[in-house]
């Protein structure tokens, strides 16, 4: 208990040194001293300051994971996408804020998103986590969504990876530009009504179109049918 007990110790110290200094400003030896150990035995925790750093991303993902499963938001593209069928608008934007709402409001998403964006140019590793968890992760997760509309039928047929960085695009800007969540939240729910409102527009032309395509086939397999008979 008292190794687990130090080992979160050395995470959070880490992660607030990283997160107010940069990656590379941190060295093994100030992480110590902030724990209040020697430095011979953070490394009986730790192998070195990459492994802290993963260890402190993979938290960041298993506290979304936490957050999201729940709410039956989707966490990997491999994931059920029936939570997000037959919605209404107003389910949706209920589904869409609590997929958000986290890399706002959550001190730790927080920290690690100030953590990366000023270690991202003088660190490739934290470049790559940036963009994971906050560009590529969520792009994707939003592309899938967005196929599995379409499929459903509740979305026009459309480029799925263009809508995903239509819509993403919007919520990225407010993120970064540190807008807080109760003001951002509304702008989200209004951008959702908007993007959500075009992609179903003409949603019933198309099935009906689907069906009369599909009925004049039969007819005409049907006539040439009778005609060979």
């Amino acid at each position: 208990m008292a190794r687990e007990n130090t080992k979160e110790r050395i995470l959070e110290e880490a992660f607030a040194l990283f997160a107010e200094r940069g990656y590379h400003a941190v060295s093994m030896r100030d992480i110590a001293a902030a724990v209040g150990i020697k430095d011979a035995s953070l490394y009986n925790h730790f192998p070195g300051k990459q492994a802290l750093f993963e260890a402190i991303l993979e938290g960041a993902i298993q506290r979304l994971r936490s957050h999201f499963e729940p709410r039956g938001v989707l966490v990997c593209v491999e994931d059920d996408k029936g939570a997000y069928e037959r919605l209404s608008l107003e389910g949706l934007t209920d589904l869409v804020l609590a997929t958000f709402q986290p890399f706002f409001e959550d001190s730790f998403i927080v920290r690690l998103r100030r953590l990366l964006v000023i270690s991202q140019f003088e660190s490739e590793m934290a470049a790559q986590a940036y963009r994971l968890v906050f560009v590529e992760r969520p792009l994707a997760l939003q592309r899938t969504v967005f196929e599995h509309l379409m499929a459903t039928g509740e979305f026009v047929r459309d480029d799925a990876v263009q809508m995903a960085v239509e819509f993403y695009g919007p919520v990225f800007l407010l993120l970064h530009a540190g807008v807080p969540w109760g003001e951002a939240a509304p702008r989200i729910a209004a951008h959702l009504a908007q993007f959500a409102g075009t992609r179903r527009e003409g949603c019933g032309e198309e099935k009906d179109a689907v069906s009369k395509d599909s009925s004049a086939t039969s007819a005409s397999d049907s006539n040439k049918e009778s005609r060979v008979s």
